[in-house]
């Protein structure tokens, strides 16, 4: 089973996130022609995990 080379993963998530930056924000760095929504779902899971956080105020997210 091959794996999909759109997909997002976590590695390019967490590589993305050298600084704070929104969702649309790193959605452009990892896969801009990606899901807004699958990605979104992704980053929940991260943050589940304790892999990932969300600044509320700033409407950002960033490592762990």
């Amino acid at each position: 089973m091959k794996d999909n080379p759109k997909m997002i993963t976590e590695d390019q998530v967490l590589k993305s996130l050298d600084k704070p930056r929104s969702l649309y924000s790193v959605l452009q760095v990892v896969n801009p022609t990606g899901s807004q929504e699958e990605l979104h779902v992704l980053l929940m899971r991260m943050r589940d995990a304790g892999r990932v956080k969300f600044d509320i105020n700033k409407g950002r997210w960033s490592k762990a």
